[in-house]
């Protein structure tokens, strides 16, 4: 049986365990220059000839400026100096993200299931290299969950040891805050979010969602489990250690929020991921394919983002997202109805903080 594992071993970014034939060794990389594109190859080459079992690698170079005919030459050039045994054993292909996914070049696997694992590894990769950076989007987002789940409001420097950022990105965001009427302008002693209204906390939602990394499965057989039966078996996996980092959203976890929310059932589950590891998905339903087709039923939808909530609502509530988050998947779905009656209650409810 094919399965798969990664490991942080050397610059390999996946490693694809295959009992029936060699093992295959990915390198996964963002880059416009052939430079590093030689970089890869040459690191790859090494990996494969130190591994125990037979291997090939691939280097992946994604959303690259790169043509393709300019990757093809590079492999052509590898090729014509590395040991007929090496180069038969080497690929190189690009990949896209953007719109449609799709792998341009030769692969030595093609397997459904090999095809899935290449890309949950890719979107990976892609979360955790947005998470090192930090925008006035995410300031905005701690602040404003701080102030919906009902906790004292924090100091300009405070926010910054919170989220990590520089003052001219922590004060810009301020100053975004304070043009939609939430905050004064002013940067002394606690920062007060008095003016937060549902409409202001639609649009914060909306620019949140735009920040997210959707990716999206579907259940090919349309016979898979509900989504409340999917949300009860990451509960289950969660205590095992497998999902960290993964928490409900979504109209499910809007109803934890507010029980009585008047909300249709939830038509998919939706589930924040903070770290970029979207590995549980083939223990969550190994019977679910990704698909990048946004007008395709969905089953599961990770949303793979940095987290914005308080270590204070980790503590009680590890297993349900940012308030924020759900507001912002009720919103991308089109339940704006109920998008608009979960923002009021929101900010209903941190208006009687006291």
């Amino acid at each position: 049986m094919v399965g798969r594992n990664f490991t942080n071993s050397g610059l390999v970014s996946m490693h694809w365990s295959n009992p029936a034939g060699p093992d295959v060794l990915v390198e996964i990389r963002r880059t416009n220059t052939a430079r590093d594109v030689r970089e890869g190859l040459l690191a790859l080459a090494y990996e494969v000839q130190s591994t125990s079992r037979p291997s090939t690698g691939v280097c992946v170079i994604v959303d690259s400026r790169l043509s393709s005919k300019r990757l093809a030459d590079e492999l052509d050039r590898f090729r014509s100096i590395a040991r007929a045994e090496v180069a038969r054993s080497i690929f190189l292909v690009g990949a896209k993200t953007q719109h449609e996914f799709f792998i341009d070049g030769e692969l030595p696997e093609h397997s459904n299931v090999f095809m899935q694992a290449l890309q949950a590894a890719i979107h990976e990769q892609t979360a955790v290299r947005s998470a090192s950076r930090v925008t006035r989007q995410q300031v905005k987002a701690v602040l404003v969950e701080r102030l919906l789940s009902g906790l004292p409001p924090v100091t300009l420097g405070a926010l910054r040891r919170l989220t990590g950022t520089s003052y001219q990105t922590a004060s810009a965001a301020l100053s975004e805050l304070e043009h939609l009427g939430v905050v004064t302008g002013e940067r002394d002693g606690p920062i007060p979010l008095h003016g937060l209204r549902p409409v202001a906390l639609m649009k914060l939602a909306e620019e949140h969602a735009l920040a997210r990394k959707p990716v999206r499965y579907t259940d090919p057989t349309s016979e898979g489990r509900m989504p409340s039966a999917l949300a009860n078996r990451l509960l289950s996996l969660r205590q095992k250690g497998v999902t960290a980092k993964a928490a409900i959203s979504g109209v499910l976890g809007a109803t934890r929020y507010f029980p009585g929310l008047n909300i249709t059932a939830a038509p998919r589950l939706d589930l924040s991921v903070y770290d970029g590891d979207i590995r549980f998905m083939s223990k969550l339903d190994a019977g679910l394919v990704v698909v990048d087709d946004p007008k395709r039923k969905a089953t599961v939808v990770l949303h793979l983002q940095r987290d914005c909530r308080p270590n204070e609502m980790l503590a009680q509530e590890p297993d349900l997202a940012a308030r924020l988050d759900c507001l912002a998947d009720l919103e991308q779905m089109g339940l704006q109805a109920e998008a608009r009656d979960f923002a009021q209650q929101l900010c209903e409810a941190a208006r009687r903080t006291p």
